[in-house]
């Protein structure tokens, strides 16, 4: 549903990352955000030639 809504805005699905961590396992936590980190700059800005980037 969400990855519905998330075409209807125009924005890739791969923005979207879930990743399940307990407190007992910091490395996996620092995996997912090192991935996602990744994975966000590659994609770029977020509607990097909309209106709404234009006008800032």
């Amino acid at each position: 549903m969400i990855h519905e809504l998330m075409d209807d805005f125009t924005i890739e699905k791969e923005r979207l990352m879930l990743a399940w961590c307990s407190s007992a396992e910091p490395d996996k936590f620092v995996e997912a955000v090192t991935k996602m980190t990744t994975l966000a700059r590659s994609l770029g800005p977020l509607f990097e030639n909309s209106e709404a980037s234009q006008a800032a």
